[in-house]
């Protein structure tokens, strides 16, 4: 059986296959099958003869005319490769292509689809990287996946269920892709390794094109709340913005195209979906203006670009290439002088509200946006030092549906000055603070914005999220936990190299672990335990393929029975019912059973610092907790899960961190095993345990400090002489048991 099926559809292109077919056969890789369907062609004898001329190498299938979606069916029915390889007759493969990819998968086993760069497209990442969870992206078209660059895992293709054969769809690719990447983690290799000639069959009919992106859009919809990092709390919101995309970016080509009165209905309908988005209402008044003045607008600016400096035209260039991919091309609402004129007014605008908004307030308004009870546990020891500044006023907001606000903030007394993100988006504020780069209110008014690092694990990508740029750029500041986070975003040109846009602060939330401000005595006392016995905290991460879902329980089990106490420490997006969270587990409830239990406690507060202080060893899969419990230097177990990892797009280099300095098992009952012997030798691994706190926790017990400065510097206000750390370790515990 060949490792990898090329698949090849054809339809009246015999005289472009041969060129195909040379490229494939010139791979420097060569366990490969090659099936060309000839799709109900016309030229079926020219056909016939070029497959010909490559020997018994090429299988054909011919059948009647189904289109490109059924013709790609009938080829992938037919393969019997493990990897199935899409290129169409009018495109080429450069040699190195299969080879390339084949060693894509071998490394990374649990890619879905892999895609590469196209000879003569812009690169959008310079190295390869690990598989990556982006159907959000590709929903809302902050990039393309070229069909003839995929390699697929024929499994993956079988299971998904193929290409959408329906002569509307037309972009059955795209949709495909769409259904692979809701499901699987997604791979890319930057360099181009293919040569699209444009003009084929797949290359014609923009309005079709159009008319099916809706189709697809509305069939796929409903992944969004499931597989859309960004806006999976709000999935009315996520299909507003890809439509309004959709309908203004088909009237800018209709407006292009000369069609005045269909461009007028498509930026209606934009209009209709964001009625204040002031570039659609631009366009839409643009459609009045007759076609003659338009054209005299393009040839002035055609005349003004020509005289401009070759410089100027590289800005342009690097602008361009950093602008997010669903913005229209130019247009005459993008001339020079009325982008300026626009920015100009913005900014006026905004000097007077912020004039105003300071008249009769004394005090500098701050506001704090969590999405679960965690995010306010990572800017809690910050909150205790502002809250006793007179000059500062705090307001609370949250972003999603899962956690009102009144959920996070009311049990830890924090009942006034909270707003519901409705209300908090129209307010002005002083600054803006958030710990999540997924989920966020955009603020309509102008303020500072800043932002807090939730982890360390390196999740999603969060290590250098390229994917993010535009969302990172609008913020004022970054707080950095480590040096190695923050070298990456700057040599991936997501940040400058700024002791204030990007913050070398530490990580506030982990200062309480090594300052000696937890009694753990008192901790104990409070849950009722033994403060002698030897105490374990299991603490997984959130998701479907966590140690929670696969044997959470019976790990909890084991630990009670070898007689340790346990303290089970969910990660609070388990407590989200839906199944990119707890799994569709009501974990709440499913553990409401050790309520009463003589040693286990399951703790309910999102900050999981004052509970990793009297514990003796550490259980978790992979999460920013196991690397923060390596402060205290006691024993760690990492329960090792693939598909966790894979799913949750974890750099290898983090997981390599983890485990340096833990052991790893693989059930439940190795995870209690490797628990009971190191609590007989807590002081193995300690070295590397040490060495990866530093790294990953800079300068940790001080880091509330240098957040707290910067702050005052952004506020603009003098820090006060003496500001003491509030240590509150008395405060309610949120347990059961």
């Amino acid at each position: 059986m060949p490792k990898v099926s090329v698949v090849i559809p054809v339809f009246n292109s015999a005289k472009l296959l041969s060129t195909a077919l040379r490229s494939v056969f010139e791979q420097t890789y060569c366990d490969f099958e090659v099936i060309v369907v000839d799709d109900g062609s016309d030229d079926h004898e020219e056909l016939d003869a070029v497959v010909a001329s490559f020997g018994s190498a090429v299988h054909c299938v011919r059948q009647a005319n189904g289109g490109p979606a059924n013709a790609r069916n009938t080829a992938i029915a037919h393969a019997t490769g493990e990897f199935v390889a899409f290129l169409d007759a009018d495109d080429e493969w450069l040699p190195e292509k299969l080879e390339r990819q084949v060693a894509y998968f071998e490394r990374y086993p649990q890619t879905g689809l892999l895609h590469t760069g196209l000879i003569g497209e812009a690169n959008r990442e310079k190295t390869a990287a690990a598989p990556r969870r982006a159907f959000c992206d590709l929903f809302h078209t902050a990039f393309f996946i070229n069909t003839l660059t995929v390699m697929v895992p024929r499994q993956v293709l079988e299971l998904t269920g193929g290409f959408d054969e329906r002569r509307e769809v037309h972009i059955e690719d795209w949709d495909l892709w769409l259904r692979i990447a809701a499901e699987h983690p997604i791979g890319y290799l930057p360099e181009p390794l293919a040569v699209h000639r444009p003009g084929g069959w797949m290359s014609r009919q923009v309005e079709r094109t159009y008319a099916a992106q809706e189709l697809v859009i509305k069939k796929n919809m409903h992944l969004c709340a499931v597989a859309c990092d960004r806006y999976r709390a709000e999935p009315e919101a996520c299909e507003r913005r890809r439509l309004h995309v959709l309908r203004h970016d088909w009237g800018y080509d209709r407006l292009e195209a000369g069609n005045r009165q269909g461009a007028r209905e498509q930026l209606a309908s934009a209009l209709a979906l964001k009625p204040w988005h002031l570039h659609s209402a631009l366009l839409y008044a643009s459609t009045f203006v007759p076609t003659a003045w338009r054209e005299r607008v393009r040839r002035l600016r055609r005349r003004r670009a020509a005289s401009e400096p070759a410089a100027m035209a590289v800005t342009g260039r690097r602008l361009a290439a950093s602008a997010p991919a669903s913005l229209p091309g130019a247009s005459m609402m993008h001339d020079t002088i009325y982008r300026r004129a626009r920015r100009r007014t913005i900014s006026q605008l905004h000097t007077f509200d912020d004039a105003l908004s300071r008249v009769g307030r004394a005090k500098r308004r701050v506001l704090f946006e969590a999405v679960s009870p965690m995010s306010f546990a990572v800017f809690q020891p910050v909150y205790e030092r502002l809250q006793k500044d007179p000059r500062i006023e705090l307001w609370f907001t949250a972003h999603g549906s899962v956690w009102k606000p009144s959920d996070i903030y009311s049990p830890l007394g924090i009942r006034e000055k909270v707003a519901p993100s409705s209300i908090a988006l129209r307010m002005k504020v002083d600054a803006y603070i958030n710990a999540d780069l997924w989920d966020m209110t955009w603020l309509r008014r102008r303020t500072r914005r800043i932002h807090l690092f939730h982890g360390v694990a390196g999740k999603y990508g969060l290590d250098a999220p390229v994917d993010l740029a535009p969302t990172i750029s609008t913020f004022d500041s970054l707080m950095f936990a480590n040096v190695d986070r923050r070298r990456r975003y700057i040599d991936a040109a997501i940040v400058p190299d700024d002791e204030t846009k990007a913050a070398l602060v530490g990580y506030p939330k982990t200062d309480r672990l090594v300052d000696g401000s937890i009694d753990p005595r008192l901790i104990m006392s409070a849950l009722g335990l033994d403060p002698r016995k030897q105490t374990v905290i299991y603490a997984p991460t959130w998701s479907p393929y966590s140690s929670l879902n696969a044997m959470g329980e019976e790990v909890i089990e084991r630990l009670a029975a070898e007689g340790l106490q346990v303290l089970v420490k969910l990660h609070d997006r388990s407590y989200d019912l839906r199944e990119r969270g707890g799994g569709g587990v009501d974990w709440a409830s499913r553990l409401a059973h050790y309520d009463g239990h003589p040693a286990v406690r399951v703790i309910r507060e999102g900050d999981g610092a004052p509970y990793m202080v009297p514990s003796d060893a550490m259980v978790t899969d992979h999460s920013s907790i196991g690397f923060e419990f390596m402060l205290l230097d006691r024993p760690l177990v990492v329960i090792d899960r693939p598909d966790l990892i894979a799913q949750a797009a974890i750099s290898e280099d983090k997981v390599r961190r983890l485990r340096a300095g833990a052991d790893v098992a693989t059930t439940a009952e190795e995870t209690t095993l490797a628990i009971v012997r190191a609590l007989h030798s807590p002081d193995r691994l300690s070295a590397e345990r040490q060495r990866t706190a530093r790294e990953l926790f800079y300068r940790a017990g001080t880091a509330t400090e240098r957040a707290v400065a910067l702050l005052y510097q952004i506020l603009e206000l003098e820090a006060p002489a003496e500001l003491p750390a509030s240590v509150e370790t008395n405060r309610p515990l949120a347990a059961t048991g």
